[in-house]
């Protein structure tokens, strides 16, 4: 090669810049990525892990991933997101965010380009430090927000404006909107839960095809469609149901409500002490106990209920199978006679908002009768308590003669009272008939009240397995 055409050679490849690596730095839950010239995705595996051009990563529910790049930038996802790598190169990073919300850490400085696009605009990070989230909702709609610094935002027919850190703007197939002030956090939570509700609504997550043998077809249609059920009050509330598999042996089921005033779920995320077979369905029902030993056991759990402004967490672990028929406990029998197998767990607490107000320890419990109340201490990690938590004396009464309804008072000695209610459903609304209460084949209501808030799930029948699991 003579050596003028060498050295332009050499000029142009040093401006464009060498192809660099990216790197996956941190994964937790399902995080699956996929080559450029792939079709299927895969499990990331362990991590760290090199990424290039055109490869994709996504986040299963309540995952996240953080992705370093090679000139500094960072990009932390949140669960349900989907983005890919357009660009990593000397002087320029570009990401594509095609689902779900994204958090960029990066600098302009140094002549290094770093950008997001997403279906309806361009983000470009402008001076030294910019942080921006920015939500991909469905049909490509983008919320942009500067927590940091600055960043220029185009949208798809050239308009284009610069947004300070505070503010936030929405795009969509009509190009920008004007930009607004960003919410204070308090508005922001509520915001993020219910963008993340509304991704929820509309994601397709892997459904269990074999979720139940019984009326396959209905079921599948309302597990990929959601319906519309009546609660008790007799309002129409749509509802979704998913099964999430974030690990083979783990298994997350989601109910997601949609009413006039919000939107409110039930997560129950329980890990068992081998690995899920393809059908779930003997899994499912053995949730809710059985004549004999199920030959899986639920070790830990963790169940959410919550709305945006209140969130009830219960979360147990030690879990282990007690054929509570045949303990020493007479409080604990299931009517009928016979063996009658419930999974008992050593170690329980209950939070609401976050702040633990009672639990439990044990060792290889075979009745809760035994178990210790928490007081300094955490019962699930251990660690110490700030102050020792208060008494509390809880009260289950059946107040209606008449309807299936079920009430349990929880009393604080710290002023807290925690009410929550069950109801079992008429299939074309209202309460059920008190001969209904605990009927299995029955939709169900849950209310959860404390703090001037209220909770209100509508369950369908065959999530009532899961709800049992609290001790």
């Amino acid at each position: 090669m003579p050596p003028v055409r060498a050295f332009f050679l050499a000029a142009l490849i040093g401006v464009a810049g060498p192809l660099r690596a990216a790197v996956l730095r941190e994964a937790g839950g399902l995080v699956q990525v996929r080559g450029a010239a792939e079709d299927n995705w895969r499990q990331a595996g362990k991590v760290p892990k090199k990424l290039a051009e055109g490869d994709g990563v996504r986040t299963g529910f309540n995952a996240r991933a953080r992705v370093e790049f090679d000139g500094g930038a960072v990009v932390e996802a949140a669960g349900n997101a989907h983005f890919s790598i357009e660009t990593e190169r000397l002087t320029r990073t570009a990401v594509n965010a095609l689902f779900g919300t994204v958090r960029l850490t990066g600098s302009a400085s140094g002549r290094k380009a770093v950008s997001v696009r997403t279906p309806t605009c361009v983000v470009r990070v402008r001076g030294e430090r910019t942080v921006l989230k920015l939500t991909v909702a469905g049909g490509g709609n983008a919320t942009v927000e500067v927590v940091e610094g600055a960043a220029g935002v185009e949208d798809n027919e050239g308009a284009s404006l610069v947004l300070m850190a505070g503010q936030r703007v929405e795009t969509d197939l009509a190009g920008l909107h004007a930009p607004t002030a960003a919410p204070t956090p308090v508005q922001a939570r509520k915001s993020d839960f219910t963008a993340l509700m509304r991704r929820e609504l509309g994601f397709e997550l892997e459904r269990d095809a074999a979720f139940s043998a019984a009326a396959r077809e209905t079921r599948r249609a309302e597990a990929e469609l959601g319906r519309a059920l009546i609660d008790a009050d007799g309002r129409r509330v749509r509802v979704e149901e998913f099964v999430v598999r974030p690990a083979a042996d783990r298994l997350a089921l989601v109910v997601m409500n949609g009413r006039a005033e919000g939107l409110s779920y039930f997560s129950w995320d329980g890990t068992f002490d081998r690995a899920l077979p393809r059908n779930l369905e003997p899994v499912m029902a053995g949730l809710a106990g059985a004549g004999a030993a199920t030959a899986w056991t639920v070790t830990d759990f963790a169940t959410t209920r919550a709305n945006g402004d209140a969130s009830l967490l219960e979360r147990g672990s030690g879990g282990h199978q007690v054929d509570v028929n045949g303990n020493a406990d007479p409080l604990d029998d299931v009517a009928g006679g016979g063996s009658a197998f419930r999974t008992i767990f050593d170690r329980y607490g209950l939070y609401l908002n976050g702040t633990l107000k009672r639990g439990f320890t044990g060792v290889a419990l075979q009745t809760y009768s035994d178990a210790a109340a928490s007081s300094t201490n955490d019962p699930i990690s251990g660690a110490a308590l700030g102050a020792a938590l208060p008494i509390v004396v809880i009260n289950t009464t059946y107040p209606d003669a008449g309807t299936a309804r079920r009430t349990t008072l929880e009393s604080y000695s710290d002023g807290t009272v925690l009410t929550r209610e069950s109801l079992w459903l008429e299939f074309g609304g209202g309460v059920a008939p008190r001969a209904s209460l605990g009927s299995p084949d029955r939709n169900g209501e849950e209310r959860v009240s404390f703090g001037g808030r209220t909770i209100k799930i509508v369950m369908p029948s065959d999530a009532a397995g899961a709800t049992r699991q609290t001790p």
